[in-house]
């Protein structure tokens, strides 16, 4: 955890408390409505469940009243709704970040540990500055040069969760292809494999190489990053596709590309010899 509060993730926190007091008093979203005494309609409190709407402070206290939820406990959400409503760090980049990107990054900022597979790129949080414009410049061919040096500065900043009292706890799996498929120049990609090996000498991170020798497994058709957040808020699973994103929160689907990754960091070289692959591939480029 980067130590930077996330209100994506307390958003997260509040829509599944609303969720499970009204669970745990047996009632449809139909019924809350009307002890409410019509204040909202039903739709209005499935958005609010579902994170699709912001709950105002003043819904909130009264929606607590309808639920008898009073003290310590009635502070805490109160409390939790003011921080879903703050700014993200990220945000004052909003005119070049998708929705989906500003609601990962949001997840990101506070989860306590990452694992990810990569099939084409280095993963973003690994990326050197000048990897990071030469893929911006590649997949979004149409930006400026500001936006483009915006995206860049978004992507470094967000690697400052590896950092501080609290770094994000990183296992990555690379695929060979990424390391192999020379982005930018090959002095670019050699400073890219460079940072590769050294980040793989920090405590807490953890690099593998799949090499092309694994053959086919579970993850062929898609990347996929699976980041936890502790026992304070389920695992969330992002699916980026390049042209849109997918969040999965199901504890099932979660569960299934756990075990995939699993599976993958097994198929894939040790952090040690992955090391050396960084290394030997940097030199080739020399």
């Amino acid at each position: 955890m980067s130590g930077r509060p996330s209100p994506t993730v307390r958003s997260k926190r509040l829509r599944r408390e609303l969720r499970r007091l009204r669970e745990e008093r047996e009632l449809t979203i139909e019924q809350v409505a009307d002890l409410a005494g019509g204040e909202w309609n039903p739709s209005t409190l499935g958005r609010w469940e579902k994170g699709d709407r912001r709950i105002r402070p003043a819904d909130l206290r009264h929606l607590l009243d309808v639920y008898d939820v009073h003290g310590e406990q009635r502070e805490a959400l109160i409390t939790l709704a003011r921080e879903a409503r703050q700014r993200g760090w990220w945000q004052v980049y909003a005119d070049v970040l998708p929705s989906e990107y500003s609601t990962y990054i949001g997840l990101e900022t506070e989860a306590r540990e990452m694992r990810t597979y990569q099939q084409q790129l280095i993963p973003g949080i690994l990326q050197t500055a000048e990897y990071a414009r030469a893929v911006i410049r590649a997949t979004r061919p149409n930006d400026g040069p500001e936006a483009v040096e915006r995206r860049v500065a978004v992507r470094l900043d967000r690697q400052k969760v590896l950092t501080g009292p609290q770094p994000l706890r990183l296992w990555t799996v690379i695929d060979e292809a990424a390391i192999r498929r020379v982005v930018g120049s090959r002095q670019i990609m050699r400073e890219q494999l460079d940072q590769l090996a050294d980040m793989a000498e920090r405590p807490g991170v953890q690099l593998q190489v799949l090499p092309f020798e694994a053959g086919a497994h579970a993850s062929m058709a898609t990347s996929f990053v699976v980041l936890g957040f502790g026992a304070s808020d389920p695992n969330v699973v992002y699916l980026d596709t390049g042209m849109s994103a997918l969040f999965v929160e199901a504890p099932e689907d979660v569960a299934g590309y756990t075990l995939v990754f699993d599976h993958l960091r097994a198929a894939a070289d040790s952090p040690r010899d992955s090391a050396r692959v960084f290394q030997a591939a940097a030199q080739d480029l020399a």
